[in-house]
């Protein structure tokens, strides 16, 4: 099956926008058939079990995150779609690159498990992912969502959020509409999160998620191509206060209990990224690991 795609999405039109971030928008990525056969199998998702982390805080609400036990060969061809030749051939050819690995490539995807379902009134705050990867050394450059509800009204919301490169204003909404795949270049920059659903209870917003990394010695090669990007060495790193931009803070949200664990985060992330190079901050980081 997967060698009947290569054709079709070799054939995909990709036409790449650049702001706030360099991304592209394909819909209908699947052939409907496959795609349904996709859907059919995700009808039992509530009585899944495998989940991996189940999110409840004010930055990331009512998201779950599963492994791969309850996922048959149907239900995993999104994930070697997605973390496959075709789709890391679309970032090398953009980035200008010669290698690029995806979490489908290492085991139990170095922890990062694809298969995320969030419900309604969930949401999942601005946030920029982990710059680099510590258990394969590599420099994380790109992402891809990919939606497989059966049904999504642009009315529900739960729209992909693109921001600023501070993360405090939303610079574009993308609706998970059906079969829809989302690529996007990852690094300091890269703000993104989830708009609050507001869907029936029947209804779940179900995506397939996936990451690429590449070499560290590759990163000037990505600057002299692509413009506007930096990268450095921090965590996952969520704006704190204002989940989903600068218009949504709440006084409330200041006495948040966890707030200094994200403050922390936010503290090192700045730090990093606009007062030393990738390549200082990760010896930094490491001579900090070894302690």
């Amino acid at each position: 099956m997967e060698n009947i795609l290569k054709n079709y999405i070799e054939n995909l039109k990709i036409n790449w926008q650049h702001e706030p971030f360099p991304h592209a928008i394909i819909d209908d990525f699947l052939p409907q058939e496959n795609f349904l056969k996709v859907v059919a199998g995700l009808n039992e998702v509530k009585n899944f079990k495998d989940i991996k982390t189940h999110f409840s805080s004010y930055l990331e609400q009512n998201k779950k995150v599963y492994g791969d036990e309850d996922l048959n060969d149907i239900l995993k061809l999104p994930i070697n779609i997605t973390g496959g030749p075709d789709i890391k051939k679309i970032f090398k050819n953009f980035l200008n690159i010669d290698y690029l690995m995806s979490l489908a490539d290492v085991p139990n995807y170095g922890g990062y498990y694809p298969f995320h379902v969030m419900e309604n009134k969930g949401f999942l705050g601005a946030h920029v992912d982990h710059g680099h990867n510590k258990d394969f050394s590599k420099l994380h450059v790109a992402n891809s969502i990919y939606y497989v509800s059966k049904e999504w009204k642009e009315s529900w919301g739960g729209e992909t959020l693109f921001l600023n490169s501070s993360g405090t204003k939303i610079v574009k909404k993308i609706s998970p509409l059906p079969n829809r795949l989302v690529i996007f270049i990852h690094s300091a920059k890269s703000f993104h999160a989830v708009n609050t659903i507001s869907c029936p209870e029947s209804i779940q917003r179900m995506t397939y998620y996936m990451d690429y990394y590449t070499h560290d010695k590759n990163i000037q090669q990505i600057y002299k191509n692509t413009k506007n990007l930096k990268y450095s060495y921090h965590p996952t790193t969520f704006v704190p206060f204002f989940p989903l931009g600068i218009k949504n803070f709440k006084f409330e949200y200041l006495f948040k209990k966890k707030n200094f664990f994200y403050l922390r985060l936010f503290f090192i992330y700045t730090f990093l990224r606009f007062l030393i190079n990738y390549k200082f901050s990760k010896y930094l980081i490491s001579l900090f690991r070894k302690k």
